[in-house]
Protein backbone atom coordinates (compact mmCIF):
# COMPACT_ATOMS: atom_id res chain seq x y z
CA UNK A 1 0.00 0.00 0.00
CA UNK A 2 2.71 2.34 0.85
CA UNK A 3 4.08 2.28 -2.94
CA UNK A 4 1.03 3.18 -4.69
CA UNK A 5 -0.28 6.45 -5.32
CA UNK A 6 -2.49 8.61 -3.30
CA UNK A 7 -5.84 9.34 -4.63
CA UNK A 8 -6.67 12.97 -5.24
CA UNK A 9 -8.66 14.95 -1.79
CA UNK A 10 -12.20 16.62 -2.25
CA UNK A 11 -11.79 19.80 -4.95
CA UNK A 12 -13.19 23.24 -3.73
CA UNK A 13 -16.97 23.43 -3.42
CA UNK A 14 -17.38 19.53 -4.60
CA UNK A 15 -20.26 17.79 -2.35
CA UNK A 16 -18.37 16.06 0.50
CA UNK A 17 -21.14 13.49 0.98
CA UNK A 18 -20.67 12.00 -2.80
CA UNK A 19 -16.89 11.99 -2.18
CA UNK A 20 -17.01 10.34 1.12
CA UNK A 21 -19.43 7.45 -0.48
CA UNK A 22 -17.07 7.23 -3.89
CA UNK A 23 -15.45 4.09 -4.40
CA UNK A 24 -11.54 4.30 -3.90
CA UNK A 25 -9.77 3.99 -8.03
CA UNK A 26 -8.22 1.09 -8.45
CA UNK A 27 -4.59 1.38 -8.07
CA UNK A 28 -4.73 4.04 -5.40
CA UNK A 29 -4.54 4.76 -1.63
CA UNK A 30 -6.70 6.82 0.46
CA UNK A 31 -4.15 7.96 4.21
CA UNK A 32 -6.31 8.71 7.01
CA UNK A 33 -6.55 9.16 10.41
CA UNK A 34 -8.79 8.54 13.29
CA UNK A 35 -8.89 10.43 16.61
CA UNK A 36 -11.17 9.66 19.23
CA UNK A 37 -11.95 12.25 21.80
CA UNK A 38 -13.11 10.43 25.17
CA UNK A 39 -13.40 13.75 26.58
CA UNK A 40 -16.47 15.05 28.47
CA UNK A 41 -18.87 13.81 30.89
CA UNK A 42 -20.32 10.76 29.22
CA UNK A 43 -17.62 10.27 26.27
CA UNK A 44 -15.83 7.91 28.11
CA UNK A 45 -18.88 5.88 27.26
CA UNK A 46 -20.28 7.54 24.07
CA UNK A 47 -16.53 8.69 22.47
CA UNK A 48 -16.75 10.65 19.33
CA UNK A 49 -14.15 9.81 16.50
CA UNK A 50 -13.25 12.48 13.89
CA UNK A 51 -11.67 11.18 10.33
CA UNK A 52 -8.58 13.19 8.73
CA UNK A 53 -7.47 12.77 5.42
CA UNK A 54 -3.73 12.84 5.12
CA UNK A 55 -2.12 14.60 2.15
CA UNK A 56 1.04 14.00 1.02
CA UNK A 57 2.21 16.84 2.49
CA UNK A 58 1.32 16.42 5.67
CA UNK A 59 -1.51 18.11 5.87
CA UNK A 60 -4.96 16.65 7.81
CA UNK A 61 -8.71 17.31 6.02
CA UNK A 62 -11.39 16.53 7.97
CA UNK A 63 -13.62 14.38 6.18
CA UNK A 64 -16.32 12.45 8.72
CA UNK A 65 -16.99 12.57 12.54
CA UNK A 66 -19.21 9.99 14.28
CA UNK A 67 -20.32 9.08 17.85
CA UNK A 68 -21.96 6.08 19.57
CA UNK A 69 -25.69 6.86 19.96
CA UNK A 70 -27.25 7.15 23.34
CA UNK A 71 -30.26 4.86 23.87
CA UNK A 72 -29.66 2.11 21.59
CA UNK A 73 -30.32 -1.52 22.22
CA UNK A 74 -26.87 -2.54 20.33
CA UNK A 75 -23.96 -0.09 19.48
CA UNK A 76 -24.77 1.96 16.75
CA UNK A 77 -22.63 5.24 15.34
CA UNK A 78 -24.21 7.83 13.98
CA UNK A 79 -21.74 9.60 10.84
CA UNK A 80 -21.78 13.07 10.09
CA UNK A 81 -19.97 15.43 7.17
CA UNK A 82 -19.83 18.18 10.19
CA UNK A 83 -18.06 17.49 13.47
CA UNK A 84 -20.39 19.79 15.36
CA UNK A 85 -23.36 18.49 14.08
CA UNK A 86 -23.79 14.83 15.46
CA UNK A 87 -27.34 14.18 14.95
CA UNK A 88 -29.49 11.96 13.17
CA UNK A 89 -31.78 15.29 11.91
CA UNK A 90 -28.82 17.09 11.08
CA UNK A 91 -28.92 17.85 7.30
CA UNK A 92 -25.18 16.54 7.66
CA UNK A 93 -26.34 13.25 8.76
CA UNK A 94 -24.83 10.57 6.04
CA UNK A 95 -25.01 7.34 7.81
CA UNK A 96 -24.82 5.18 10.57
CA UNK A 97 -23.20 1.74 11.56
CA UNK A 98 -24.97 -0.59 13.66
CA UNK A 99 -24.30 -4.08 15.15
CA UNK A 100 -25.90 -7.05 16.20
CA UNK A 101 -26.48 -7.75 20.39
CA UNK A 102 -23.18 -9.69 20.74
CA UNK A 103 -21.14 -7.12 19.29
CA UNK A 104 -19.93 -9.59 16.60
CA UNK A 105 -21.75 -8.29 13.66
CA UNK A 106 -22.26 -4.71 11.73
CA UNK A 107 -23.69 -3.37 9.09
CA UNK A 108 -22.82 0.11 7.41
CA UNK A 109 -25.90 1.91 6.08
CA UNK A 110 -26.29 5.35 4.27
CA UNK A 111 -29.21 7.74 5.25
CA UNK A 112 -31.84 6.53 4.23
CA UNK A 113 -34.82 5.12 5.32
CA UNK A 114 -35.25 1.67 7.30
CA UNK A 115 -37.65 -0.30 5.14
CA UNK A 116 -39.61 -1.50 7.91
CA UNK A 117 -41.20 2.64 8.29
CA UNK A 118 -41.45 2.61 4.75
CA UNK A 119 -45.33 2.96 5.61
CA UNK A 120 -45.39 5.81 7.74
CA UNK A 121 -42.95 8.12 5.23
CA UNK A 122 -43.64 9.42 1.76
CA UNK A 123 -43.78 7.20 -1.28
CA UNK A 124 -40.56 9.58 -2.23
CA UNK A 125 -38.02 8.70 0.39
CA UNK A 126 -35.64 6.69 -0.56
CA UNK A 127 -34.74 3.41 1.17
CA UNK A 128 -31.83 2.89 2.77
CA UNK A 129 -28.90 1.38 0.88
CA UNK A 130 -26.58 -0.89 2.69
CA UNK A 131 -22.49 -0.02 2.22
CA UNK A 132 -20.81 -2.72 3.83
CA UNK A 133 -20.68 -5.19 6.93
CA UNK A 134 -18.21 -6.80 8.96
CA UNK A 135 -17.86 -9.80 10.52
CA UNK A 136 -16.24 -11.11 13.97
CA UNK A 137 -14.93 -14.81 14.50
CA UNK A 138 -13.39 -16.35 17.41
CA UNK A 139 -9.62 -15.56 17.56
CA UNK A 140 -7.70 -18.88 16.80
CA UNK A 141 -4.91 -17.47 18.02
CA UNK A 142 -5.41 -16.84 21.48
CA UNK A 143 -5.24 -13.22 23.08
CA UNK A 144 -2.07 -12.29 21.59
CA UNK A 145 -3.53 -11.92 18.10
CA UNK A 146 -6.68 -10.33 16.22
CA UNK A 147 -9.81 -11.79 16.01
CA UNK A 148 -11.15 -13.13 12.46
CA UNK A 149 -12.38 -10.58 10.14
CA UNK A 150 -14.35 -10.43 7.36
CA UNK A 151 -15.37 -7.48 5.01
CA UNK A 152 -18.37 -7.86 2.57
CA UNK A 153 -18.81 -5.16 0.20
CA UNK A 154 -20.87 -4.19 -2.97
CA UNK A 155 -19.04 -5.05 -6.00
CA UNK A 156 -17.46 -2.05 -8.46
CA UNK A 157 -18.58 -2.02 -11.91
CA UNK A 158 -16.47 -1.27 -14.77
CA UNK A 159 -17.38 2.50 -14.61
CA UNK A 160 -15.96 2.62 -10.95
CA UNK A 161 -19.80 2.91 -9.66
CA UNK A 162 -20.55 0.85 -6.57
CA UNK A 163 -23.56 -1.57 -7.09
CA UNK A 164 -26.45 -0.44 -4.83
CA UNK A 165 -27.52 -2.57 -2.18
CA UNK A 166 -31.08 -1.80 -1.09
CA UNK A 167 -32.64 -4.75 1.23
CA UNK A 168 -36.40 -4.63 1.74
CA UNK A 169 -35.83 -7.19 4.55
CA UNK A 170 -33.61 -9.05 6.68
CA UNK A 171 -33.06 -11.76 4.26
CA UNK A 172 -32.03 -9.57 1.49
CA UNK A 173 -29.25 -7.85 4.20
CA UNK A 174 -25.36 -8.86 3.05
CA UNK A 175 -24.59 -10.35 6.07
CA UNK A 176 -27.55 -12.68 5.38
CA UNK A 177 -26.59 -13.50 1.62
CA UNK A 178 -23.10 -14.57 2.56
CA UNK A 179 -24.54 -16.60 5.47
CA UNK A 180 -26.82 -18.63 2.59
CA UNK A 181 -23.58 -18.46 -0.07
CA UNK A 182 -25.72 -15.75 -2.26
CA UNK A 183 -22.24 -13.97 -3.51
CA UNK A 184 -23.16 -12.63 -6.60
CA UNK A 185 -22.12 -8.70 -6.65
CA UNK A 186 -20.32 -9.07 -3.43
CA UNK A 187 -16.77 -8.80 -2.58
CA UNK A 188 -15.26 -10.44 0.87
CA UNK A 189 -11.47 -9.24 2.23
CA UNK A 190 -10.15 -10.67 5.00
CA UNK A 191 -8.00 -10.21 7.61
CA UNK A 192 -4.28 -11.11 6.71
CA UNK A 193 -3.13 -13.79 8.94
CA UNK A 194 0.31 -12.82 11.08
CA UNK A 195 3.39 -14.87 11.17
CA UNK A 196 5.50 -15.79 13.92
CA UNK A 197 8.19 -14.40 14.71
CA UNK A 198 10.71 -16.14 17.19
CA UNK A 199 12.37 -13.46 17.67
CA UNK A 200 9.79 -11.35 19.30
CA UNK A 201 8.04 -13.77 20.50
CA UNK A 202 5.03 -12.49 18.79
CA UNK A 203 2.81 -12.48 15.91
CA UNK A 204 3.47 -9.76 13.41
CA UNK A 205 2.53 -8.45 10.18
CA UNK A 206 4.83 -5.94 7.80
CA UNK A 207 3.04 -2.21 8.05
CA UNK A 208 5.81 -1.35 5.69
CA UNK A 209 7.14 0.76 8.49
CA UNK A 210 3.75 2.76 9.52
CA UNK A 211 3.66 0.89 12.96
CA UNK A 212 4.92 2.30 15.90
CA UNK A 213 3.84 0.28 18.62
CA UNK A 214 2.45 -3.64 19.08
CA UNK A 215 -1.02 -3.98 19.33
CA UNK A 216 -3.39 -7.00 18.39
CA UNK A 217 -5.56 -3.71 17.17
CA UNK A 218 -3.19 -3.80 14.40
CA UNK A 219 -4.95 -5.39 11.25
CA UNK A 220 -4.37 -5.74 7.19
CA UNK A 221 -7.60 -6.34 5.03
CA UNK A 222 -6.78 -8.72 2.17
CA UNK A 223 -8.57 -10.77 -0.95
CA UNK A 224 -8.84 -14.54 0.80
CA UNK A 225 -6.11 -15.76 -1.52
CA UNK A 226 -4.24 -13.26 0.03
CA UNK A 227 -4.37 -13.99 3.41
CA UNK A 228 -1.28 -16.48 4.03
CA UNK A 229 2.08 -14.08 4.41
CA UNK A 230 3.29 -12.49 1.27
CA UNK A 231 0.24 -11.40 -0.31
CA UNK A 232 -1.08 -8.35 -1.63
CA UNK A 233 -3.06 -6.19 1.29
CA UNK A 234 -6.26 -3.68 0.37
CA UNK A 235 -6.52 -2.20 3.40
CA UNK A 236 -4.68 -1.64 6.60
CA UNK A 237 -5.29 0.09 10.37
CA UNK A 238 -3.02 -0.19 13.44
CA UNK A 239 -3.06 1.99 17.00
CA UNK A 240 -1.25 4.60 16.92
CA UNK A 241 -0.04 6.89 19.72
CA UNK A 242 -1.87 8.63 22.10
CA UNK A 243 -5.11 7.23 21.48
CA UNK A 244 -4.82 7.18 17.52
CA UNK A 245 -5.86 4.72 14.85
CA UNK A 246 -4.65 4.70 11.07
CA UNK A 247 -6.00 3.38 8.45
CA UNK A 248 -5.18 2.91 4.57
CA UNK A 249 -6.80 1.77 1.80
CA UNK A 250 -6.50 0.64 -2.06
CA UNK A 251 -7.84 -0.93 -5.17
CA UNK A 252 -11.57 0.30 -5.13
CA UNK A 253 -13.04 -0.83 -1.80
CA UNK A 254 -16.60 0.89 -1.73
CA UNK A 255 -15.98 3.00 1.18
CA UNK A 256 -13.96 5.89 1.54
CA UNK A 257 -12.23 4.87 4.85
CA UNK A 258 -12.84 2.93 7.87
CA UNK A 259 -10.67 1.93 11.06
CA UNK A 260 -11.64 -0.54 13.44
CA UNK A 261 -11.17 0.08 17.68
CA UNK A 262 -12.19 -2.68 20.39
CA UNK A 263 -15.72 -2.35 19.96
CA UNK A 264 -16.13 -2.39 16.50
CA UNK A 265 -15.63 -0.87 13.59
CA UNK A 266 -16.09 2.90 13.40
CA UNK A 267 -15.40 5.89 11.00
Amino acid sequence: PSCSAQAPGPQIGEDMEKYALRPVPRGLTVQCRIIRDKRGLDKGIFPSYYLYLEGLNGKKQFLLAGRKRKKSKTSNYLISLDPTDLSRDGENYIGKVRSNVLGTRFTIFNNGINPEKKPFVPESAQLREELGAVCYETNLLGFRGPRKMTVILPEIDAQGQRLSIWPHCERESLLNQVQRGTLQGLVLLQNKTPSWNEENGAYVLNFHGRVTRASVKNFQIVYPEDREPGGQGQMQGWRGVGRRQTSEKERGLANRAKAWDSEGPVF
